[in-house]
């Protein structure tokens, strides 16, 4: 997964002084005439996102190629001299790293500040980059520009016109909270014939690209209009102006909150506590979770956790569970047979939360997974 785009850009700088100690005499080598963006040309940025394309593909050129960005034209073919005014925005100075960046001053030791420009281009290969700072442009939505960048090496330069088109929209909740995973499930733990300890999803509701109404409930957690009343994401107030707090809340079918002390990691997966620093549990807040800077979480991934664990049936309603299942099976994860549920291969059940979003504003955060079937004892 990508790391925040200034620093990936910042080691391309580096790459690219390194490569040059090994260039071809002056006058020789190779500069392609088919240098272009490998997938699309256009680069659609939300306004005040970082996005960015692809690389070049360098047509054979002799490297190292050096690409600069040498004019961003308006409809009428006038320079935009706003996306080459530099300012300051924070950056990670190395990566970041979940095992070791555990306090708030470790954390704070890799974070800086550095000067970019609204867009910018990887010098190495030749890919754009939108910053932050585009929302201090004067860009409505709709607006289109045209790039021009300058390549050269050893052989020569040339300017390539049109390289990429860049094409602004609107920014919107979208855009500042990215939803790519949310499920909601009930896991039970059983014995096969052979005694082994297996697991089973009875209740498994997925909001991910492997479903039709994908689009249409990421759009309805996001603005919280009540349609998706077993899972939230919402943003409930605007401190700390910097950096992240989140309020993580597993409920079971009354609203009432299982134990946050209790949340723990589901296997060896990667958790939200695992990239999230200064934990703390509250009867009303749930378990939260800090972070110094945005975007959060740092590295985008599948994050899995888990509720209360139960050795015993009293907070699960397995005859409603069951029904249930008979008329949604697509809401479990596989197949399974009320047979889990015997006292001779029963060995215990919580609730399941996984997954995978990323935030980008500051301020204080709540995620909130409902589970129906279940009791919090």
């Amino acid at each position: 997964m990508k790391k925040i785009l200034i620093y990936l850009t910042i080691c391309a700088s580096v790459l690219f002084s390194l490569s040059a100690c090994f260039k071809a005499a002056p006058g020789e080598g190779y500069l392609g005439t088919g240098i272009h963006l490998q997938g699309s040309d256009t680069l659609t940025i939300p306004i005040g996102q970082q996005v960015s394309t692809m690389s070049a593909w360098l047509d054979n050129s002799t490297r190292p190629v050096k690409f600069e960005i040498y004019d961003i034209r308006d409809k009428f073919g006038d320079s935009k001299k706003e996306f080459f005014k530099e300012s300051e925005i924070t950056v990670w100075s190395a990566p970041y790293d979940r095992l070791t960046d555990i306090t708030k001053d470790l954390i704070l030791q890799k974070i800086g500040r550095a000067t970019v420009t609204p867009i910018m281009i990887n010098p190495v290969n030749g890919q754009l980059y939108s910053m932050p700072t585009t929302a201090q442009c004067e860009l409505d939505p709709g607006d289109i520009f045209n790039v021009d960048v300058k390549v050269s090496n050893s052989k020569g330069a040339e300017i390539i016109k049109d390289y990429a088109v860049l094409k602004f929209l609107a920014g919107t909740a979208e855009d500042k909270i990215q939803i790519v995973d949310f499920v909601n499930g009930i896991c039970v733990e059983y014995k096969d014939e052979d005694g082994v300890v297996k697991t089973t999803f009875p209740y498994y509701d997925q909001v991910n690209s492997n479903q039709s109404d994908f689009s249409a409930r990421v759009s309805n957690i996001l603005a919280d209009n009540g349609k998706e009343k077993q899972m939230a994401l919402r943003k409930v107030s605007d401190e700390p102006s910097t950096g992240i707090k989140v309020q993580i809340k597993l409920l079971d079918q009354d609203g009432k909150m299982f134990d946050p002390a209790t949340y723990g990691n589901y296997t060896t997966t990667v958790s939200l506590m695992d990239v999230g620093i200064d934990r703390a549990n509250d009867a009303i807040d749930g378990m939260t979770l800090e972070f110094p800077t945005t975007p959060w979480p740092v590295i985008q991934e599948y994050h899995y956790m888990r509720g209360t664990y139960y050795k015993d049936l009293r907070g699960l309603d397995v005859d409603a569970l069951t029904q249930y299942y008979k008329a949604h099976t697509d809401k479990a994860s596989a197949a399974w047979s009320t047979s889990i549920f015997d006292p001779e291969n029963f060995v215990g059940w919580y609730v399941r939360l996984r997954t995978n979003f990323r935030i980008y504003d500051s301020g204080t955060y709540e995620i909130v997974s409902q589970l129906p079937f279940t009791t919090a004892q």
